[in-house]
């Protein structure tokens, strides 16, 4: 017959410092690939309408790293764009009507490329009576394939 070692005598002969500090590297290198900045992150292509009605919604979209997207829909609650640096391209509208708070486009100035809606429509501002420039446009190159509308 085989004896088997105690349960305390299989305790000692777990080396404790070398396995906790093997689960700590292992969790650093985590915390590490979850917090990458877009920008180290190869560049996404959402192929989704979206659609943010909160500055909230402007944080969590912003945390899908996507550079090109179908089109953008900003309304409601939203204060300030700066969190969606990483896009690049609208293969359909930008539509921003409704946000009372939002003082300016900052925030978009990567976009270089704008496509239009089925209605023909490339940009879309309503209801804006805070926005005091459209700077953040800048970055767009070329001609817009479909009409600018400013509504105030």
């Amino acid at each position: 017959l085989k004896r088997t070692p105690s349960k305390s005598h299989l305790r000692s002969a777990i080396p404790t410092k070398r396995c906790s500090e093997t689960h700590l590297a292992g969790a650093m290198r985590m915390l590490w690939a979850i917090s990458l900045p877009c920008a180290m992150v190869a560049a996404n292509v959402c192929d989704r309408n979206v659609t943010l009605k909160s500055q909230a919604d402007v944080l969590d979209f912003a945390g899908n790293c996507c550079s090109r997207i179908r089109s953008l829909e900003i309304e409601g609650t939203v204060r300030h764009l700066s969190p969606l640096g990483d896009l690049t391209h609208l293969d359909g509208s930008l539509y921003i009507h409704d946000v009372p708070e939002l003082v300016s486009l900052s925030g978009l100035e990567n976009i270089t490329t704008i496509g239009k809606d089925n209605a023909g429509a490339s940009i879309r501002l309503e209801q804006m009576s805070s926005l005091q420039s459209l700077s953040g446009l800048r970055g767009l190159t070329g001609a817009l394939p479909g009409a600018l509308t400013i509504k105030y």
